[in-house]
């Protein structure tokens, strides 16, 4: 029996060196695990040997040969989208990386090729003239690439030509699916203007405004996501496919996805909307919504630090919007309205050093143009006018000291006046009767109007209109008498 004992005794002695053996190598693992997640939180360049960056999720993962990921449990609630910035009481990780954070730590400047064209460190890049379509630098534009909350312009575009944005929309269950990540938190039966929406999309990448804003155009997110392909069509981008209105590419399974070269003719669209226009130029806005009992109001701080004043800021840029996800790592679309007279859209898809290289590809595409002056003898003369109380008027132009042109272009820039050899009264003040134009192998860059500046009035509005009325009703009697009989 004693020897019985004795034996369970060891046994016992040993199994405790096993779990205390177990228990320190756990230590060591969970030790060194927590050192790589915080060094993952910090966003650190990445080291070098067997450490990888992986731009899709902002965050080191270990690729040593032989080994695999573990996988942490924590009790931090994590999300999957576009520009979280919520504050919270642990260490963010994954897709909560702050990407403000990320970018402070690995912004670098841009190198430059051998050429002289910036050495741009994304998955696509494109810069874009607007006035003239022109493409001034490309790198894979036209691959297609998932594009995060930068859909939000599609859908923003959207909503802003659907009518009233001064309209109050109510939030439904609807506005509630398909949702994850960045809200401004809003709940069904919460009312707020279009307008509002519009701006939380934009500025903060509410995912549950962008929501409200597709259902109240269309009645359902499906219906609303027809609406974005349909129009993506029209604009001719045919490498483009919408799957949600958000950006939320984990509800998609693959069909959301576009191009830099699409995206930044959507840019370029929208930035002839007006209200576009002023909203994504907001730095710091309020927004109100219906909470019960009160309204509840916002203040909201734009996510696109590029704007002219922001901590990465450039001068004259006046939009756009950002972009987040796992999967479509860090985008951006940004406008340019250069005081040389310039209007230039850039688009960058899974870029993490997306301020500097934006800055860096205006500044290139500026040097490739050259400013020429504008032929001032077409400022003022006078035209024929035909059926008018005078039979002259006069007429002006006003263009701008110089128009801007690609070097390379300069010596087949042609300069045309477009203009009717006869103009029919009446014609107002202010009237467009004719064009000052200079093209470059019949493209537009510079486009000025000839207006009238006296009314004239047309002299056969009397009994001679009426004459032509009444032969006309005439006519339509004898053939309808035809057509009956």
């Amino acid at each position: 029996m004693k020897r019985i004992f004795q034996l369970c005794k060891d046994r016992l002695k040993k199994g405790e060196l096993v779990k205390r053996t177990a228990a320190l190598t756990i230590a060591v693992v969970m030790m060194t695990t927590f050192s790589l997640s915080v060094s993952a939180g910090k966003g650190t360049a990445p080291a070098s040997g067997n450490s990888a960056y992986d731009m899709r999720t902002s965050k080191r993962s270990s690729t040593t040969a032989g080994s695999t990921n573990a996988t942490t449990t924590s009790t931090t609630t994590t999300t999957t989208t576009t520009e979280a910035t919520t504050t919270t009481t642990t260490a963010p990780t994954g897709s909560e990386l702050n990407e403000n954070a990320v970018d402070d730590a690995v912004q670098t400047a841009t190198e430059l090729n051998e050429d002289g064209t910036p050495k741009i460190n994304a998955g696509s890049a494109i810069v874009m003239d607007c006035d003239t379509g022109m493409v001034l630098y490309g790198v894979n534009e036209n691959q297609q690439m998932p594009m995060a909350s930068t859909t939000k312009i599609m859908t923003c575009i959207l909503a802003l030509e659907s009518g009233d944005i001064g309209r109050t929309i109510t939030v439904t269950d609807e506005c509630m699916r398909l949702l994850d990540g960045t809200k401004i938190g809003l709940q069904p039966g919460y009312k707020i203007t279009m307008h509002d929406l519009c701006v939380a999309m934009m500025m903060y990448s509410g995912n549950d405004a962008a929501n409200t804003a597709a259902v109240a155009v269309s009645g359902s997110i499906e219906a609303f996501v027809s609406l974005m392909n349909e129009k993506a069509t029209q604009l001719g981008m045919l490498n483009t496919h919408f799957d949600t209105p958000s950006g939320l590419d984990q509800f998609s399974d693959g069909a959301h996805y576009s191009t830099a070269y699409d995206m930044a003719l959507l840019g370029k669209y929208a930035m002839q909307n007006e209200d576009f226009r002023s909203i994504v130029a907001f730095r710091v806005r309020s927004i109100y919504y219906d909470e019960f009992p009160f309204p509840k109001g916002r203040n909201l701080v734009t996510h696109n630090y590029l704007l002219q004043g922001q901590r990465f800021g450039y001068e004259g840029c006046d939009g756009i919007k950002t972009g987040v996800t796992n999967l479509a790592g860090q985008c951006l679309v940004s406008h340019v309205s250069s005081k040389e007279g310039l209007h230039l859209v850039c688009v960058t898809l899974n870029n993490l050093n997306r301020w500097n290289d934006h800055k860096t590809l205006y500044n290139y595409a500026k040097s490739l143009y050259e400013q020429v002056e504008v032929d001032p003898d077409i400022t003022s003369f006078d035209a024929t006018v035909v059926g008018g109380n005078r039979k002259r008027v006069h007429v002006d132009c006003k263009p701008g000291a110089t128009c801007n042109v690609l070097k390379t272009q300069k010596k087949d820039l042609v300069r045309e006046v477009v203009f009717d050899q006869f103009i029919y009264a009446p014609i107002k003040t202010g009237e467009v009767v004719g064009h000052l134009r200079y093209s470059v192998n019949g493209i537009v860059i510079a486009d000025y109007p000839i207006t009238a500046t006296e009314d004239v009035r047309a002299v056969t509005n009397g009994w001679f209109t009426d004459y032509i009325r009444a032969i006309e009703e005439r006519e339509r009697l004898q053939e309808k008498e035809k057509n009956n009989g």
